[in-house]
């Protein structure tokens, strides 16, 4: 017999809570200049494994070693759960989460669809953003019938959970855009989280996080105490391929550029026209001596 009562508590954490983005949160001198995080964000191959290797050789370059997600050890010890064998999806995109239900998790022994409360651990509250030329309200959004790695929450409200939100420490001051729905948000404080969960979903955010993380990620899903299985019918390649031997060939291929290329320039003699304009003229002989081109050797 179907239950028609919520019930049940699902923890969703995305794995860029632990990525910590200058140019979305505070600034960290150790993590590098902001600007080096200015990327586009969008679930394609494009942007979940190929462009890494391009992202690398940019710290690189910049001296800066690829950054690391932290925070991440010791996580599930700030959890309780309702069994000592608790039940978790996992995948790439939080969209995922937006589809489960406690039927999904075989919780209860009752053909239960909606939960009592869905807790999210995320850099970003995934409640609707506002596009120019999309949706802008709930209302809106409940009309298109769909959802994405952006606004999944808003199922889990139409269904009638509530919601609530915790942002890393590195991003106090959230997004720039409200939720679109009543959404209970806090900043995390680091201590033991009170609610009891029944199930967990746990996302990778490959276009978010760089694959030189996946091996953190492997940590934090193999930490897990509990029995962890891939979403079904999901896309996932974990670990992705490395990208740093192909950011460092490339960066070191830009340093030698750039060192014949300076070379090249302080070599060169400037065009003729210029090197009429620097020599002085023949009849000036106090000032030969003092010629910039003639120290030069020109």
């Amino acid at each position: 017999m179907a239950s028609a009562r919520p019930r049940g508590r699902l923890l969703v954490v995305d794995f860029d809570f632990f990525f910590h983005n200058p140019f979305e949160g505070l600034p960290a001198p150790h993590r590098g200049h902001a600007g080096l995080y200015d990327w586009a964000h969008e679930e394609n191959l494009l942007l979940t494994e190929f462009i890494w290797p391009i992202r690398g050789e940019e710290f690189l370059s910049a001296g800066i070693a690829p950054p690391r997600c932290e925070g991440y050890q010791d996580f599930w010890d700030r959890f309780t759960f309702t069994s000592d064998s608790p039940p978790m999806f996992y995948a790439d995109s939080n969209a995922h989460a937006g589809r489960l239900t406690p039927r999904h998790f075989a919780l209860f022994r009752l053909a239960v669809d909606v939960w009592e409360k869905v807790h999210l651990f995320d850099a970003h509250h995934d409640s609707g953003y506002p596009h120019e030329h999309g949706y802008s309200s709930f209302e809106q959004w409940k009309e298109l019938g769909e959802f994405s790695c952006e606004d999944w929450m808003l199922a889990h409200h139409d269904r009638g959970s509530r919601l609530t939100h915790t942002y890393p420490a590195w991003r106090p001051d959230g997004d720039s855009a409200p939720p679109m729905v009543p959404l209970r948000s806090v900043v995390d404080d680091g201590e033991k989280v009170p609610t009891a969960f029944d199930a967990v979903f746990l996302c990778r955010s490959g276009a978010w996080v760089p694959s030189w993380c996946d091996d953190q990620f492997t940590h934090l899903l193999e930490a897990f105490p509990g029995r962890a299985h891939p979403f079904p019918a999901s896309s996932w390649t974990h670990p992705r391929p490395d990208p740093l031997p192909a950011a460092r060939k490339v960066a070191a291929a830009f340093a030698e550029i750039r060192v014949r290329a300076e070379a090249h320039a302080r070599c060169t003699p400037p065009p003729d026209d210029q090197r009429a304009a620097v020599l002085p003229h023949p009849g000036d002989q106090a000032q030969v001596s003092e010629s910039p081109a003639v120290r030069r050797g020109l």
